[in-house]
């Protein structure tokens, strides 16, 4: 019998138990490894573990990470942990689901760096076995991408906060990241084990960190292939831990951030603009608008290229966005600047303030997206690391 506990604590992660033998026999299509995060499990984490054993795999390595859990469930864990293939990870308190991730991640990497796959499951009956086959059989036909096992929320079982919290993730990666994926939330993914090493730097330590991935891997060019899965919610859903109001401010916290920068930015054009033409219009007649715009956008701009840059989206590369977003800067002040002069001068309007309102708003959505995917996008490398050694 091998038992591994590891007990994770801010300090790091630590070896409490080590068998030095490998107990696994590996076969071609043997070669992954699955997950299970799990808080305060009952009865459907023994069965999952049991069907996983019977319909998918007999001898692959299942790593469970006891996430804080209270002492009346730690029973379930012992009994699990009977079986040499299955690891237990413990975190000696509650971290979330995105430091669970990054535990077992780190695991794999030092005791099973050749494998090929990683697979995260739910621990709590949502994913069954035939699906968790089927995406597996979807990684070994596009080797190299990550898999989604994504559930169908049009059905009416689908309880009301997940059916939401779906469509308004999917809607804001769409509109905003240019990831289109039909199920943002799924936690059934097969992941290549070479690119672990990468996300163990992503952020976020609970929900928050699975959207981030997604981030991630749209940012280094990993490819995405979805795959229908069962849409499995038991008892409305309510064994699930995820807060619809507290997690979602943490998974889209870097929208948030972002959107305040802006909203910055475009009060400070705005009270520039009209501090500008205060000042302008007495001087210069006819072309007052035009220069106060460039006065005013420029003084906004530096302040939305540096929280940008340096609070958002923590770009490294000085020297291209730069360029970038000076190219994007041009075309936004000139476009705002010339329909502004245009509308003022059709509708002989004296409050040119209130014309640049509705003017840079619209300007302002289509910046938003050109900033996030191509100003401060992050460089991906030409080869990425896990495809180095396939």
């Amino acid at each position: 019998m091998a038992k591994f506990y590891y007990t994770y604590s801010k300090g790091g992660l630590f070896l409490s138990e080590h068998t030095e033998d490998n107990l696994f026999s590996y076969t071609k299509n043997q070669d992954f490894i699955i997950v299970i995060p799990s808080l305060d499990p009952d009865e459907k984490l023994i069965k999952l573990v049991q069907d996983l054993r019977t319909e998918v795999s007999e001898r692959s390595p299942i790593i469970l990470v006891n996430d804080g859990s209270d002492a009346d469930t730690l029973a379930v864990f012992d009994q699990l942990a009977v079986d040499p293939n299955t690891h237990l990870l413990t975190h000696d308190e509650n971290l979330g689901k995105g430091q669970a991730l990054r535990t077992a991640f780190n695991y794999v990497r030092k005791e099973f760096p050749e494998m090929s796959a990683v697979v995260t499951v739910d621990g709590d009956g949502q994913h069954t076995p035939s699906d968790i086959s089927n995406c597996l059989q979807e990684y070994y036909s596009n080797h190299c991408s990550v898999i989604l096992g994504c559930r169908n929320f049009e059905k009416e079982s689908v309880p009301f906060r997940s059916r939401f919290g779906n469509v308004f993730s999917r809607g804001t990666l769409r509109l905003f990241h240019g990831i289109n994926i039909s199920d943002t939330q799924t936690g059934l993914r097969v992941i290549p084990v070479g690119v672990l090493g990468d996300l163990l730097k992503v952020e976020g330590d609970r929900y928050e960190y699975e959207m981030n991935m997604l981030l991630f891997f749209k940012d280094q060019d990993i490819s995405i292939v979805e795959t229908p899965i069962s849409t499995v919610y038991l008892n409305n859903n309510e064994s699930s831990h995820f807060n619809p109001m507290i997690d979602s401010i943490k998974i889209y916290k870097t929208f948030f951030k972002y959107s305040l920068s802006a909203i910055f930015s475009f009060l400070i054009d705005i009270l520039l603009f009209a501090i500008f033409v205060f000042l302008l219009s007495n001087w210069i007649q006819n072309y007052y608008i035009i220069l106060a715009t460039i006065f005013a956008r420029f003084g906004s701009a530096c302040f939305n290229f540096l929280t940008n840059k340096y609070l958002v989206f923590k770009s490294k590369q000085s020297s291209r966005s730069v360029y970038r977003y000076t190219v994007l800067f041009v075309a936004e002040m000139m476009t705002s600047a010339f329909l502004v002069q245009t509308i003022v001068s059709v509708l002989s309007f004296d409050l040119e303030w209130v014309i640049k309102i509705p003017v840079d708003a619209l300007i302002f959505c289509i910046g938003f997206y050109i900033q996030k995917n191509w100003v401060f996008k992050k460089r991906s490398s030409q080869t990425p690391n896990y495809l180095k050694n396939s």
